[in-house]
């Protein structure tokens, strides 16, 4: 009688051990896992968002409030509402009572870091259109830096690829 509790598809000898979070998956899901052992190699340390904050004119502040040039995280948050809630200039004034001008709180919000700006492009088509088509994008480097560099994301990366499979088969 064979024995069931041995491994059908023992690992080679030389390859990486499974991750924690895949050998969970596997154990919940009874999913397969196919390795791509030394797939993915960090090349070195690029200049990360951190480091270019670092670098700003402003990093001795940075250091102190992480949200200067604004107090607390409760007036960045008031910034943004205003600056995004489409409300002219002359209303964000009279809404600040000119203690701040809209003029200053848009120059306040500008010197913070931002992550990929939006592009566009004007898409030819073969039928005649009422009005141009535009293509909204982020250039996609830009957007993988953006999640590389965030430090919310630091210890939570892989680099080795692998497959999952819901069967054996």
């Amino acid at each position: 009688m064979a024995n069931i509790d041995k491994d059908p598809h023992p690992p080679p000898v030389n390859a990486d051990p499974i991750p924690p979070e895949i050998q969970a998956l596997h154990s919940t899901t009874n999913w397969m896992v196919d390795q791509y052992v030394n797939a993915g190699q960090v090349m070195g340390d690029g200049q990360t968002f951190l480091a270019r904050f670092a670098l700003d004119s402003f990093s001795v502040h940075h250091k102190l409030n992480p949200y200067y040039p604004f107090s607390t995280l409760v007036d960045w948050k008031m910034a943004n509402f205003l600056l995004t809630s489409g409300l002219s200039m002359r209303a964000i004034n009279t809404y600040l009572s000119l203690e701040l001008s809209a003029k200053e709180l848009r120059f306040r919000t500008e010197i913070r870091p931002s992550g990929p700006v939006w592009k566009f492009k004007v898409i030819l088509t073969t039928h005649p259109t009422k009005q141009l088509v535009h293509l909204d994008y982020h250039d996609s480097l830009n957007c993988i830096e953006s999640l590389f560099n965030n430090p919310i994301f630091a210890g939570e990366m892989e680099f080795s690829l692998y497959r999952l499979f819901t069967t054996a088969e």
